[in-house]
């Protein structure tokens, strides 16, 4: 029994978050459109800045965007680890503000540090498990063949207009453009899928195809960047001698471009082939056991949260009853009022016959 005034408890799910505010909706989506925009100025970096066809001002304008929002990204992280959900584990919101601060475009997909939600374009927030992964797979499936398909015209017009290519600069400029499209598409598939999944690291490494397609471009830019674009005529011209070892060096370094570059051209077609004929009776069935083994872990967590809940209201109901025999006057050690036995005690007691 409890008294009057008492509040009534309010049982918290182990899985209770607070409620998205408003605030944090606005905060969301302007820096998902700050992160791809961010993803954009890196998509330009890798596949434009190296060509011999770039201009000045679309340098200014890539390296002076990523200097501008740099800042801004490590701030917001900072603020979220700040205004983290102080009862949950510090450690990973760290991880994730020092993987935002290191790569931007992460913060796309990136769990709110107070909440625990993904905010999702179109769909709002959603928690991040199986079910949102499942989600973002069936929403990625269809445009993600598209995106696999542009890489035909693209190695039709490197392979049989490529003396085109080198003298047009807007051919070129086109195929670079399409190129950093493709990337981009691929790059912002991951970051949400690997966001959503309850195990990023074993996502990343069952879609190693996909790890291989975002990263190779980088690895592309980072070659060429460390000659330093042709720095062997540049040197030449400027007097400097090379040595032997020097050159071979290099010449192993464009090697290891090449290597890269038609790598990801393979791996695309790679990826086209597989998810356009990934749809087989087999490859469905996989699929099934896999939705089903999903399914029965996501189960196994609900009978623990069952469970948790199970206790959690034990414990108030066992509180409730404390609470009542404090109140009973038998528990309090109060000896009851005797009852009279006859009518001359009760009269006397002033009751009435």
């Amino acid at each position: 029994m409890t008294t009057p005034n008492a509040e009534p408890h309010r049982v918290l799910t182990p899985e209770a978050h607070p409620e998205p505010t408003l605030f944090g909706t606005l905060r969301a989506r302007l820096m998902f459109a700050l992160a791809f925009v961010h993803l954009l100025l890196v998509a330009g970096l890798i596949h434009r800045a190296t060509s011999k066809e770039v201009t000045p001002l679309e340098l200014d304008v890539m390296y002076g965007g990523l200097a501008l929002l740099w800042p801004v990204f490590v701030a917001e992280a900072l603020w979220g680890l700040s205004h983290r959900d102080r009862s949950r584990p510090r450690r990973p919101v760290l991880l994730r503000a020092v993987l935002v601060a290191l790569m931007p475009p992460w913060r796309m997909a990136l769990a709110d540090p107070r909440t625990g939600l993904v905010w999702v374009p179109r769909i709002g927030w959603q928690r991040p498990g199986m079910v949102l992964f499942k989600r973002l797979e069936q929403a990625f499936a269809g445009p993600m063949v598209l995106f696999a398909f542009l890489i035909l015209p693209v190695l039709a017009l490197e392979y049989f207009r490529s003396a085109d290519v080198h003298n047009t600069p807007e051919l070129a400029l086109a195929l670079d453009v399409s190129v950093a499209v493709i990337w981009v598409a691929f790059a912002t598939e991951f970051v949400f899928k690997a966001s959503a999944h309850p195990r990023p690291f074993s996502f990343a490494a069952e879609r190693w195809l996909d790890v291989a397609i975002v990263v190779l471009p980088m690895l592309e830019f980072l070659l060429t960047k460390w000659v330093d674009a042709a720095p062997l005529a540049r040197l030449l011209r400027a007097g400097r001698a090379l040595s032997p070892e020097q050159i071979a060096r290099m010449q192993r370094i464009y090697r290891l471009r090449g290597v890269a570059t038609k790598g990801w051209r393979a791996l695309l077609l790679l990826e086209f082939v597989a998810r356009l004929f990934g749809q087989t009776p087999r490859t469905r069935l996989a699929r099934v056991e896999e939705k089903i083994a999903e399914l029965e872990e996501e189960l196994a967590e609900l009978r623990k949260d069952s469970v948790e809940l199970q206790k959690v209201i034990a414990e108030r109901e066992a509180a409730s009853t404390a609470e009542a025999k404090k109140q009973d006057p038998l528990t309090r050690g109060e000896a009851p009022r005797p009852l009279p036995h006859t009518v001359g005690e009760r009269c006397s007691h002033g009751d009435s016959v």
